[in-house]
């Protein structure tokens, strides 16, 4: 996409100067009218692009990895889902970011309808910029989603533990702990799925953090560790 240079109010037709100046609008606001609709253009592009490439990697992983064409275009809708309803938050807060348990809480949701009863969400009132935003809502979607087929939410005893905090390191990073309990037992997948490689891959590397999962016999748990500034990053 290629951005347009702001317009000068002197290369404008007559009939708009007329309009402009009958508005009182002057030169001086005219031309700042038309670099905020540059700045805004280009953080849209921005945007766009970013979610372009993350329906693109989710389509292709999906695609790769079902076993049917019904599976894969089930699995493309449930997290083409997971995005829009991070989408919503994000745009409910005007794209500034949104607070950590909001996050979580919306991402969860769609497991337990009704209540967050086999979930138990502590943590310390942390603001997540927009980008980061979208990459752990995806990341507790697939815990959620791995977890309903194969772990705690399957089971009505079954319990998940999400909990988060900012570390006193210098600098400061922000540490997130999944652990999930009362469930079948474990067993560590022989190959890796899309939300593995999500997870250990894809959100250590665009974020510059690390994440591991850990396939206990008692129940799956997931550590992420991110620079708190990349996580609240404009």
């Amino acid at each position: 996409m290629t951005i347009p240079a702001p317009r000068s109010i002197e290369n404008e037709p007559d009939y708009l100067k007329e309009l402009l100046a009958k508005a009182g609008v002057d030169a001086q606001a005219h031309a700042i009218a038309a670099k905020l609709q540059e700045v805004v253009i280009g953080e849209l592009h921005h945007r766009v692009k970013n979610t372009l490439a993350i329906v693109s990697a989710i389509t292709s992983q999906s695609l790769r990895t079902a076993s049917s064409l019904e599976e894969a275009s089930k699995t493309i809708g449930d997290r083409l889902q997971a995005l829009a309803v991070a989408q919503d938050l994000l745009i409910r807060e005007t794209w500034t970011g949104a607070s950590c348990r909001t996050l979580i809480e919306s991402a969860v949701r769609a497991f337990q309808s009704k209540s967050l009863d086999q979930f138990t969400i502590t943590g310390d009132a942390i603001a997540i910029s927009s980008g980061p935003a979208l990459s752990l809502s995806m990341v507790i979607h697939e815990l959620c989603t791995n977890a309903t087929k194969y772990g705690a939410l399957s089971a009505p005893g079954g319990r998940v533990s999400i909990s988060w905090s900012a570390t006193q390191d210098t600098p400061k990073r922000f540490v997130l702990h999944w652990k999930e309990s009362g469930g079948p037992p474990v067993v560590e997948p022989t190959r890796k799925s899309f939300g593995s490689r999500l997870i250990e891959q894809a959100l250590p590397g665009q974020l510059q953090g690390e994440a591991r999962l850990r396939f206990d016999p008692n129940g799956l748990s997931c550590e992420v560790n991110i620079p708190l500034s990349i996580m609240q990053e404009r």
